[in-house]
């Protein structure tokens, strides 16, 4: 047959490419619900999904893990309805398995579907994991909630700047006196935090890495994506009808669990935030989205990885709500139900410093102060953090953030007295166990989000003072036992341009304000300018190039303000709208120990925000301890997971000298170490 009409000749072949396609799509189809990289432990329990799309029927599976037959571990073919279309599915499910061999093992399997015979198989590497014949060791991780590299300078320069009565400053030609905490620890390395789905990632998929040693999607809790996330996922509809699909994603357990389950480690939590949010969640809890908070509290209580035990010994942090029996749609009182079982509980500062040695601990100091249910049957209806370090120590806010509302909940804890006691709590006698405890600074992220420079700077300067009582606790014990890493989730937009000798009358006037606006194809913006705003330069406020005029920016070269300039020809460092010079003065308050941030004299830092978002940048990791030396160099943030098991399970000593030798007075030292 010819074609002498090629129109007529390119509609046929189109209409038969069609044809195939559309076969194609009816063909059925089976594959592994495991990513392309799986990387666990020996004995790490991950649940094993198989979907099958396009069939009516399902018979003769076999799956193989390492040549072992495993097939008698999966539950017969389930009816389901993936990819939220009209086809037949089914799914086949071995939930908490575990490979048991050390190396690189094919996991495969093959089945009839319709007649087709149809097989998928994944590489999976196991890391070798025995603590038999080892001395145990503590683990203590610290994550500031989006503290990149910028967050830790800032820290850095207005905690330790500080000039004292004789007006002698302890930055001085370049160099502090006294380094952060962070700072001392002999190893640093850095972490890429990129997910699945997104260079940018959230906490919940950051935390999955480290906590699981697999990446995720936005949002996932210790999860993999599958076949039913279109029926949440990407249309935004999470309720409580569509939860079901929501926990029905493949598990992976995280080290915390991993831990209790295998070795009998105390296992802990302690957040700035509420207690059920995502980088807290990575420890303790499954969920395809990191908002099921009602999920998340109850299994705190009943773990599906402890055949439903409790998670944690302990737990500290804000958001009561969805332990109080008000705040659930199922009437559970979880609070009660773990006192029940031993727990302590406590809900102000004074109570936690109050605690003796003893049982297990609960303490959660903010909550509503009337719990409901959300209306979509997920959630509490308010999502309760612990108020910020700068709002507990009572400093005056700045006029473009909010003034601190504390509310009733008066007598918070700092994140230092947090740490000191859940250390002291996990290795008290109630149990002789060794213990793996994680610490985060949440409001480093959450204040830097509306781009509260204050907020965030004393966050993470009471961050690094939590990281201090930790380094003391393990330099004290006789046996070095215990790892401290510290690092981040993710990096927010914050950056450091210099300083503002903005007076304080400026600095905190609310009254006194000016707007600017501006248009764009997008619409017009608007922006409000407070006498803070050199100290704190938003996302929102336009910035012209104030060192160079070959910039897209004209008119000023500098920042709108609302206030006359003012400058002293003989020294550039006393202008009120230059950043460039100079360096920043603090006083420190002797009371609390942390800086002050008004006062005659003081100088503060100049910090500028980019979005009101996380970046994709890389974090720093800091470690100390047994197995600190892993941590060196640039890794991937699921790498922090295999690191810090092989601490635990391999011999460090040879390592570990190295950094003693390292720390030694016969090679360079860093000033203020």
């Amino acid at each position: 047959m010819s074609y002498k009409n090629p129109i007529r000749l390119l509609l046929l072949i189109i209409t038969l490419a069609q044809v195939g396609v559309m076969a194609q799509g009816n063909t059925p189809q089976a594959k592994f619900v495991l990513p392309e990289r799986l990387r666990l432990l020996q004995g790490q329990l991950v649940d094993m999904v198989i979907e099958v799309r396009n069939a009516n029927s399902v018979s003769n599976l076999k799956v193989m893990a390492g040549g072992v037959d495993i097939t008698a571990k999966f539950a017969a073919p389930v009816k389901a309805e993936l990819d939220c279309d009209a086809s037949s599915d089914y799914v086949l499910r071995a939930n908490l398995q575990s490979l048991d061999t050390a190396g690189e093992v094919e996991v495969s399997f093959s089945l009839t579907a319709d007649g087709a015979n149809l097989t998928d198989k994944r590489m999976v590497t196991v890391r070798p994991f025995s603590m038999a014949g080892r001395s145990r060791r503590n683990i203590v991780l610290f994550i500031g909630d989006a503290m990149g590299t910028a967050y830790r300078d800032a820290a850095r320069l207005v905690s330790r700047s500080i000039v004292d009565a004789d007006g002698k400053s302890s930055f001085r030609e370049g160099f502090f006196d006294n380094l952060l905490e962070m700072d001392k620890m002999p190893i640093s390395g850095m972490s890429m935090t990129h997910g699945t789905d997104s260079i940018v990632p959230d906490s919940a998929n950051t935390g999955t890495s480290w906590a699981s040693g697999n990446k995720s999607f936005l949002n996932a809790v210790n999860v993999f994506e599958d076949g039913t996330d279109c029926r949440w996922r990407f249309n935004g509809i999470t309720t409580a009808a569509t939860q079901p699909f929501i926990l029905d994603n493949p598990r992976v357990e995280n080290l915390w669990q991993y831990l209790k389950r295998r070795y009998n480690y105390r296992t802990g939590i302690v957040s700035t935030a509420a207690i059920t949010d995502a980088t807290p969640a990575v420890q303790g809890a499954y969920s395809g989205f990191r908002q099921t908070r009602l999920e998340i509290a109850r299994q705190y209580r009943e773990n599906p990885m402890l055949n439903g035990a409790p998670a944690f010994d302990v737990i500290l942090g804000g958001g009561a709500d969805p332990f109080t029996a008000a705040g659930r749609p199922d009437r559970r009182n979880l609070i009660g139900e773990l006192q029940g079982l031993g727990y302590r509980y406590v809900t102000t500062a004074t109570e936690l410093k109050a605690l003796q040695f003893g049982q297990p601990v609960i303490g959660l100091f903010k909550g509503s102060a009337t719990p409901a249910p959300g209306s979509n049957g997920i959630t509490t209806a308010a999502d309760v953090n612990m108020d910020v370090a700068y709002d507990k120590l009572k400093l005056p806010r700045p006029a473009s953030e909010p003034a601190a509302n504390l509310g009733a909940f008066t007598d918070q804890p700092m994140l230092e007295t947090m740490t000191e006691k859940a250390i002291e709590v996990l290795s008290s006698s109630f149990s002789q166990s060794p213990f793996i405890l994680m610490v985060e600074a949440a409001s480093i992220d959450k204040q830097s989000h509306p781009n509260n420079a204050a907020g965030t700077i004393w966050d993470t300067i009471e961050m690094d003072k939590a990281v201090g009582v930790a380094r003391a606790w393990a330099a004290k014990r006789t046996q070095k036992d215990t790892l401290i890493v510290v690092t981040a989730d993710h990096d927010q937009s914050m950056h450091l341009i210099g300083v503002s000798n903005t007076p304080d009358d400026e600095y905190l006037n609310r009254n006194k304000s000016t707007q600017v606006t501006y248009t764009t194809p997008a619409g017009t913006s608007n922006f409000t300018v407070y006498g803070d705003s050199y100290s704190n330069a938003r996302a929102g406020l336009p910035f012209n190039n104030a060192s160079t005029g070959n910039s897209n920016n004209g008119g000023a070269r500098a920042m709108p303000g609302s206030f006359a300039p003012t400058a002293v020809a003989t020294d550039p460092a006393a202008s009120t709208y230059s950043t460039y010079f100079g360096s920043p003065v603090y006083r420190m308050d002797p009371a609390t120990g942390y800086p002050l941030n008004t006062g005659a004299g003081i100088r503060r830092l100049s910090v500028g925000f980019r979005t009101g978002d996380h970046t994709a940048s890389s974090v720093p990791v800091t470690a100390e301890g047994p197995g600190a030396f892993l941590f060196t160099g640039y890794m991937d943030q699921t790498d922090i997971f295999f690191k810090m098991a092989a601490a635990l399970s391999t011999d460090t000593s040879e390592g570990d000298k190295l950094v003693d030798l390292l720390k030694s007075t016969a090679f360079p030292q860093s000033v203020g170490k």
